[in-house]
């Protein structure tokens, strides 16, 4: 099957060369508001958090518990920092950010696209595919010694998805080659899927090797991108950021 437009999320090598930050959208709601997302995980999540008895009925959920656990999904999102995800069936759910793997002392936080169906750690997840809700990711360019922060979204700053896998407790973000417009900022972008591919990314009848034409760097005019003055990075806040791909 052929499909028109083109989404990708790109994963680096473990230790070098990933990219560096992200935003994730502000507020899960706005997802569950467009999507008709199905919340339940987060609202076991919450009243567990909040030492609440769990009860599958509504008027069970502790708001100020859940409130809580919104917020916990918003702003700076580190490696291990719970992150919002997104799985078949519309449903909601949290996940912590990066996959444990023995032998290293880092998490996976994103996985190589070109190297997926290779590797022992994320071949097993291709059937465990995961939205992650995005408005946007920071990058580093050098310039010699020194680096310029970027800050890559939409044209619009509307929120989007990246492609992601998870294992029931974590999960990571795939990632790609860019896209010619932020090459000269850096060499990989994480992968973001197209309105239209949603559902079928989601769909664990369609198997990894029907969707990888979906995954690729996006076209050029989709991309905008600001870098910031050494002025703007003193005054500028930290909420909306994320370490997604460090160096």
């Amino acid at each position: 099957m052929v499909h028109q437009s083109r989404y990708d999320l790109v994963t680096t090598q473990v230790t070098k060369n990933m990219c560096s930050r992200f935003d994730l959208n502000s507020d899960i709601r706005a997802f569950q508001v467009h999507l008709g997302l199905d919340m339940k995980d987060i609202h076991r999540r919450a009243m567990r958090d909040a030492q609440t008895p769990v009860t599958d009925q509504e008027d069970g959920v502790d708001e100020d518990a859940l409130e809580a656990a919104f917020e916990s999904l918003t702003g700076t999102r580190r490696p291990t920092d719970p992150i919002a995800v997104i799985m078949p069936g519309k449903k909601a759910a949290i996940r912590s950010w990066g996959l444990s793997a023995s032998g290293l002392d880092k998490p996976l936080i994103n996985a190589r696209l070109e190297t997926l169906a290779e590797k022992p750690t994320f071949r097993p997840l291709l059937d465990q595919r995961c939205l992650i809700p995005a408005t946007g990711w920071y990058e580093w360019r050098k310039d010699g010694k020194g680096k310029h922060k970027n800050r890559i979204t939409l044209p619009d700053h509307q929120p989007f998805f990246f492609a992601g896998l998870e294992n029931g407790r974590e999960a990571t973000i795939i990632t790609c080659a860019p896209s010619g417009s932020i090459a000269h900022i850096h060499s990989r972008m994480p992968v973001v899927l197209g309105p239209n591919h949603l559902e079928y990314w989601l769909d664990p009848m369609v198997g990894f090797n029907d969707l990888r034409e979906l995954l690729g760097p996006l076209p050029d005019h989709v991309l905008a991108w600001h870098e910031e003055t050494p002025e703007t990075n003193k005054s500028a806040r930290a909420r909306d950021q994320i370490d997604l791909f460090s160096k």
